[in-house]
C-alpha cells in the first residue's frame, strides 16, 4: 500500500537547470545531501568566485593593452587566431578576446561542482585560468619595461 500523499509533481526527480529562475532568488549554495556532492548546480555562488572572475577580466584587459603596446614597438602576437583577427580589425580582436574569456569563465563557474576526468572539479579551472593570466601579464609587463628602458620611458607611455 502506498502511503505517499503528494499530488504534485516531485521536483526532485530532475536536477536543477544551470540557468533557471532560481539564479536570481534561489537559496541553494551547496549540495543538500551527501549523495548530491558531485555534478550539481547551485543558485548562489560564494563571494570569492566574484573576486576570481573580476581578477581574470581585469587581467584579460591588461593583457590586451600590453600585447597591443608591445606589438606597436616590434613585438609579435603568438596566438595565430588572435593574429588573424588583429590583421582584420583590432577592435574586433579585442571584443572576441573578451567575449571568449567571459564565456569560458561563465561556463566554468556554472559547472564548478562537476567533475572532469572523474577527479577534478571544474571550479579548479577558474584558479588555473587566473594563474595563467597572472603569469602571462607578468611576462608581458617584464617585456614592456625592458622595451621602455631601451626606447625611453616617455615614448612608450606617452604614445598610447
Amino acid at each position: 500500500m502506498n502511503t505517499e500523499r503528494r499530488r504534485q509533481f516531485d521536483r526532485r526527480t530532475c536536477p536543477t537547470k544551470p540557468l533557471s529562475r532560481f539564479a536570481f532568488w534561489g537559496k541553494r549554495k551547496c549540495a543538500r545531501r551527501d549523495e548530491e556532492d558531485v555534478n550539481y548546480y547551485v543558485d548562489r555562488y560564494n563571494t570569492h568566485y566574484l573576486i576570481v572572475i573580476t581578477s581574470i577580466l581585469i587581467l584579460c584587459m591588461l593583457d590586451a593593452y600590453l600585447t597591443l603596446t608591445l606589438i606597436r614597438f616590434g613585438g609579435v602576437e603568438l596566438n595565430p587566431f588572435m593574429l588573424l583577427l588583429m590583421n582584420k580589425d583590432i577592435a574586433l580582436a579585442l571584443i572576441v578576446k573578451y567575449l571568449l574569456t567571459v564565456f569560458c569563465i561563465s561556463f566554468f563557474l556554472i559547472h564548478k561542482n562537476f567533475k572532469v576526468f572523474g577527479k577534478m572539479r571544474i571550479g579548479i579551472l577558474l584558479y588555473g585560468v587566473l594563474t595563467l593570466y597572472i603569469v602571462l601579464v607578468f611576462v608581458e609587463a617584464f617585456s614592456f619595461f625592458k622595451v621602455a628602458q631601451i626606447l625611453n620611458i616617455k615614448t612608450v607611455l606617452g604614445g598610447f
